[in-house]
């Protein structure tokens, strides 16, 4: 008897081939590894349904590597399975897991991983007997857990194990039972910033928007999803705050004391009630030092508890240390960035998209609010004139001149109604959208944007920057920018909306004014296989009709130039764009798919190009007067400079139908009074092609 006694209390080493628990709390096992491992169930989660054809459950569990000096650890086994190979198991059964790979999943510890290759044997804890007996069969194992036999080394040190291990944290069955019935009620706490209650408990997806704040034992966090929250405090921007908040009359007549606004704190946003301040203690504020979380990285949070503050009047976020089973879960985690929109989680797409919209909000704003200041002019008082009356003199000729005007409009009705000739011999390989309008002259494309409004009961005419329009037209291209086809696509900085289906690249462009100075930029040391391409061109077009007559060829309202964006170019080519100066089977392609479009154009434009190259040899040194960039598509410039010696070459290439549109930029203005953008900006008439397609080849 008592040398069973000295059996039973004498060590036994791990059997060979296996790893202990600690090693994975320890991070002394890599992830990716294939291990075997011992232990006794601490915790159980019932199997629950999955995206695909496997359940999912998960086994807590520890050994004598975790016992006795790792108060509180244990390590999670992860198994997806059918429904009828899942394993039962109890409060203290021993599990011996073959064949299970180690894994990390977001910020959580090493957790263990079950594969194909996997076996479980689950010896229940009523029937293992005292050492040195051996542990008896496994319980009702599975047709893939029977592939492989229990060496009689495992059934020793199961029973050695179970009758030597600190039980202490292991729960009594009907603890146990509850606990693992309670993991089947999952509730989906995800949920927007704008939908958090007080009360509650949620799961969210957020954007940090200041670099935390580390006081020792905890650390906030500034986060929002770009969703507005009544509950939340109200950040101000300070630069749109025009007024200063003026007691007093709204208009500035008085000089009142300007009271406080409702945010003491500048933020740099987003304003309003999109941010949420969130309290993390350990171990979660561990994870957000070792991880590095910083402003402008994407987290998800789990389980974050919202309640007032201790104001009393903002939601803010709590996240403490789960203290059941599962208290070593951590419950903050950064979210991938896939560079592929379709791998990236729609909560976090979404999220995206608001900020997106609400950078370009932001920046109207901002717009506005110095153009505002620059002008400095107070509004009258709604029941004072905003001008004197005119004396008769000035109702004559305001008379005159909308007699005038009303002529030019009847002329203009009178030709819009003209239904103008149709080419025979219009390209058909080249289509494009709103059959059902009527094709338009360039020369009405060109007309100068003017509005009508009413002003004391009489028509004013007031001359505009651009008209927000759609076109269809007949046309031939008789140039197009840059002058070699390879450079049709150039690289673009990468941004974080690049990822979204519905971003094309053409809502940065008012952004590359901090490169126009020459500065290098990040760009310039990203390798050509990071880099990304897009379509970036110009077209200049002539009416089909007018090229027809000589005398009208060359007119300046008989062609102008369109842009063609990235998005647009490729509807119209039907190709992506890339580096064409070094992917020869591309630029064949585009040269093929453009003959379509142009015919000889490109073929007489290389040889013009040939020509003026051995001239500049000849003048070097000499002032060049070419511009990098092709002339402005507005009324006043378009064609400036002259038409160019391609312009003035018979080309064999057909007109053919598309859809053009009108609209605006800003652009830098030194002068004041021609600054109708802003400050220091004006607006520029631009045209560009959409909708049409090349079909042909």
């Amino acid at each position: 008897m008592a040398m069973a006694e000295t059996e039973a209390k004498k060590a036994m080493d791990l059997p060979k081939g296996f790893t202990p628990l600690s090693d994975f709390v320890e991070l002394k096992a890599l992830p990716q590894s294939v291990v075997n491992v011992i232990g006794l169930v601490k915790d159980f989660r019932r199997p629950i349904v999955t995206t695909g054809k496997d359940y999912k459950c998960q086994i807590s569990l520890i050994d004598m590597s975790l016992s006795n000096e790792s108060e509180g650890q244990d390590v999670n086994l992860v198994i997806f399975r059918p429904p009828g190979d899942m394993p039962t198991v109890k409060s203290g059964d021993v599990v011996v897991a073959h064949q299970v790979k180690t894994q990390r999943f977001r910020s959580d510890p090493l957790s263990l991983l079950s594969s194909f290759s996997t076996t479980l044997h689950i010896y229940s804890a009523t029937t293992i007997p005292s050492p040195p007996q051996q542990a008896p069969a496994p319980s009702k194992p599975s047709a893939t857990d029977k592939k492989r036999t229990p060496a009689p080394i495992e059934g020793q040190y199961i029973s050695w194990l179970y009758h030597n291990i600190d039980k202490t944290e292991i729960p009594e069955p009907e603890v146990f039972e509850i606990q693992a019935n309670q993991s089947l009620n999952i509730k989906n706490k995800l949920c927007e910033l704008q939908d958090v209650r007080d009360g509650k408990f949620h799961d969210l997806i957020v954007q940090v928007v200041k670099d935390p704040h580390d006081f020792g034992d905890k650390v906030t966090l500034y986060v929002s999803d770009y969703t507005e929250n009544s509950g939340f405090f109200h950040y101000t921007n300070k630069r749109l705050d025009t007024d200063g908040g003026r007691d007093g009359d709204p208009y500035g007549y008085t000089h009142a004391k300007p009271r406080k606004s409702n945010s003491d704190i500048q933020s740099e946003g987003p304003f309003g009630k999109q941010t949420m301040q969130i309290t993390c203690w350990n171990p979660h504020a561990t994870i957000i030092r070792e991880r590095r979380i910083k402003k402008d990285d994407w987290i998800r949070l789990l389980n974050v508890q919202i309640k007032y503050g201790s104001n009393g009047q903002n939601l803010e976020g709590f996240l403490r240390e789960d203290r059941n089973a599962f208290k070593n879960k951590i419950c903050v985690d950064k979210v991938d960035m896939p560079e592929e929109g379709e791998l990236m989680d729609p909560h976090v797409k979404n999220a995206l998209r608001r900020k997106r919209d609400y950078e370009k909000q932001l920046k109207a704003d901002s717009e506005e609010t110095k153009y505002t200041k620059a002008t400095d002019k107070k509004r009258p008082a709604a029941d004072q004139p905003e001008q004197k009356p005119r004396n008769a003199k000035q109702r004559r000729a305001l008379k005159r001149d909308q007699a005038a005007e009303k002529e030019k409009e009847t002329e203009k009705e009178a030709g819009e109604d003209k239904e103008i000739e149709t080419p025979p011999d219009l390209n058909e390989q080249v289509v494009c959208e709103n059959h059902d309008e009527p094709a338009v002259e360039v020369a009405t494309i060109l007309e100068p944007a003017t509005q009508e409004f009413m002003l004391q009961n009489a028509p004013l005419v007031v001359k505009l920057p651009f008209h927000d329009a759609q076109y269809r037209t007949h046309v031939r291209i008789v140039d197009f920018h840059p002058p070699r086809i390879q450079d049709f696509a150039c690289v673009r900085k990468q941004n974080e909306y690049d990822v979204l289906s519905d971003y094309s690249g053409t809502d940065s462009e008012d952004d590359d004014d901090d490169d126009e100075e020459g500065r290098v930029t990040i760009d310039k040391y990203v390798s050509t296989s990071e880099q990304n391409w897009e379509w970036r061109f110009a077209l200049c077009l002539q009416d089909a009709t007018a090229a027809k007559d000589p005398q009208t060829r060359e007119k300046k309202t008989n062609k102008f130039w369109v842009v063609v964006d990235n998005m647009d170019a490729q509807l119209l080519t039907g190709l992506d764009a890339c580096d064409f100066r070094t992917n020869a089977d591309a630029l064949s392609q585009l040269r093929e798919k453009m003959f379509i479009l142009w015919g000889d154009l490109e073929e007489k434009k290389t040889k013009t190009l040939a020509e003026q190259g051995k001239k500049q040899k000849a003048n070097v040194g000499k002032k060049k007067k070419t511009s990098d960039r092709p002339p402005d598509s507005d009324d006043e410039d378009a064609g400036a400079g002259g038409a160019s010696k391609t312009e003035k070459l018979a080309f064999s290439n057909r007109p053919f139908t598309c859809c053009i549109r009108q609209y605006g930029i800003q652009v830098k203005e030194p002068d004041s009074e021609k600054a109708d953008a802003g400050t220091g900006k004006r607006w520029q008439r631009m045209y560009g092609l959409f909708g049409t397609k090349i079909c042909g080849y």
